[in-house]
């Protein structure tokens, strides 16, 4: 993959990206970053990051991975110090920020996943 190639597909789908040395930095909808490393020429390295004012950490800015992990912990014990006091509010917060976390990291993931097969298909 080149990084020429990447440019011209991103110019092309109207993306809104950062040129960095030999990285691309992909502004995507709702908070999310995707670096696009070119340094290794033989295998192109893509992170993505969530940016402060997201809908899975708020304000703190954090890979999905780590954000969905501090989500579940801090869920866990929201839960029980509410079931402390009424067991069924506890259940049903924590099922429904279960749901939150599922639906959030979802769309994250989805849009992160479909821009590095549309890259790697336009690469070949």
């Amino acid at each position: 993959m080149k990084l020429e190639t990447a440019e011209d597909f991103l110019k092309k789908f109207d993306y809104n990206y950062e040129k960095r040395d030999k990285a691309l930095i992909i502004d995507m909808e709702f908070s999310q970053k995707v670096l696009v490393d070119f340094s290794n020429p033989e295998s192109v390295v893509m992170t993505n990051k969530l940016k402060g004012w997201n809908f899975l950490t708020g304000i703190i800015p954090s890979s999905i991975k780590n954000a969905v992990f501090l989500n579940l912990a801090l869920g866990i014990i929201l839960s029980l110090l509410i079931s402390l006091y009424d067991t069924q509010a506890g259940v049903f917060f924590f099922l429904g920020l279960m749901f939150w976390i599922l639906v959030w990291f979802t769309f994250y993931h989805s849009k992160f996943n479909n821009l590095q097969q549309f890259l790697m298909k336009w690469m070949n």
